[in-house]
């Protein structure tokens, strides 16, 4: 049975283009848990000049979908159904921090939390996430996440 293995994981969300462009980093994911870090950079700031609410809302997305992926099983897929931020303190520098916890994990749809804090250790922002969970089963040989595509329903001719 294929496990999760956080190395593999973190390598691969630091890779994906957009993280890199939004300046995140996943530091940790396991048990349902996540930390993500994100460091301000001009590019992200709105005309304030402090840190563009989307990117925080981003940072929540991702920490939570980086929580849920270390629970779930490695051949399903997973979308977001919706999300929301409360913005509770402007951050004009520095770098911000995620932490993402899955309060619930059911069959198809899975719920979390997450919480912003700047250098300082303050909260500057939390919010939720609800995502639909996709069980697929992949061919035996399948590496873990990647499977056949299937269609579903009838066949259009």
């Amino acid at each position: 049975m294929k496990i999760f293995d956080e190395e593999f994981y973190k390598h691969r969300v630091n890779t994906f283009p957009f993280i890199k462009l939004m300046g995140m980093r996943l530091v940790s994911s396991g048990g349902g848990r996540s930390v993500m870090e994100c460091r301000i950079r001009p590019i992200l700031k709105n005309s304030a000049g402090t840190l563009h609410g989307g990117v925080m809302g981003a940072l929540v997305d991702m920490s939570l979908a980086t929580a849920l992926r270390s629970v779930m099983p490695l051949s399903s897929k997973m979308t977001t159904v919706e999300y929301k931020v409360n913005f509770l303190k402007p951050v004009p520098e520095g770098k911000i921090t995620a932490h993402g916890n899955i309060l619930r994990l059911g069959k198809t749809i899975a719920a979390g939390a997450a919480e912003i804090r700047n250098e300082a250790g303050e909260v500057v922002a939390f919010g939720s996430a609800t995502y639909y969970i996709l069980n697929v089963r992949p061919p035996a040989d399948a590496p873990a996440i990647i499977g056949e595509r299937k269609s579903r329903g009838r066949k259009i001719r």
